[in-house]
């Protein structure tokens, strides 16, 4: 990891260091050839109007002239290095545009009212590259209010299992059923209402104690949110905070909670 994060900040290091030479020359070598017009056309045109071949003022209207042509010119140069970064930008927009859309919900899809919790995978397979082997012919029943865990190394396909189960991804080949039915059958909503999903990076928002709790359910009440909080063993210590449920969630306050001072 050390030697991969070397080589791309040393190509980065390469590639900002150009960009900023190729910059700096830009400007000043479109002033100095600007510079030269304007000197050409003193010289040539006070030679003419001492031959009298021309006047003094089409000495300064082309003199105008120039600098109006080399000023638009000049500034686009200068901004040289923004247009690379807007290209750049560009192109990760299309890249993201250019992805392929989400398989919309069946025309029928349903959605299963008083779910029960049991959860089928039927010979499930599913590769991200369709080079690299990762789920291949899984079968796994999880019966109505079973606890299981699922072990093993990184990259073993843990997060996967989930990310089907949720319909982030769809096998590739196999079926997953809750409660008998594919969910491929299922809304998409009213898949991913059934389930919680409680990850490994914890994620507090801006706002009350009260609203980071409620932020998982719509119009949760009052009781509902000291029930959470009772069964997460946090009921108790929220109550000793200055303004109970109310406490502002800022980083004084996340400082303070890694620090143990509560």
């Amino acid at each position: 990891a050390i030697a991969t994060f070397e080589k791309l900040n040393g190509d980065y290091y390469d590639g900002a260091w150009r960009a900023q030479v190729v910059t700096g020359i830009i400007w000043p070598t479109m002033m100095f050839v600007g510079n030269i017009g304007y000197v050409l056309v003193a010289v040539i045109g006070g030679v003419l109007v001492t031959r009298r071949s021309i006047t003094i003022g089409d000495v300064q209207a082309f003199i105008g002239y120039g600098r109006q042509f080399n000023m638009p010119i000049t500034q686009l140069s200068g901004i040289a290095n923004v247009i690379q970064l807007t290209i750049v930008s560009a192109e990760r927009v299309f890249e993201l545009l250019d992805e392929p859309e989400e398989t919309p919900d069946a025309a029928d899809a349903k959605v299963i009212a008083a779910p029960r919790g049991a959860v089928q995978f039927d010979h499930v397979s599913f590769r991200y590259k369709a080079d690299v082997p990762l789920i291949d012919d899984l079968s796994l029943d999880i019966a109505p209010g079973q606890m299981i865990a699922v072990v093993g190394p990184t990259g073993a396909g843990k997060t996967t299992l989930v990310n089907l189960l949720m319909r982030f991804y769809d096998v590739d080949e196999g079926a997953i059923r809750v409660d008998g039915v594919d969910i491929r059958q299922l809304t998409r909503g009213g898949l991913r209402r059934m389930f919680g999903m409680v990850l490994q990076d914890t994620w507090l928002f801006s706002g009350s104690i009260r609203e980071n709790i409620a932020y998982g359910r719509e119009r949760a009440s009052e009781a509902e949110i000291v029930r959470a909080a009772k069964a997460a063993q946090a009921d108790h210590f929220i109550r000793t905070l200055p303004e109970n449920y109310d406490t502002p969630i800022n980083e004084a306050l996340v400082r303070d909670l890694a620090s143990g001072n509560f």
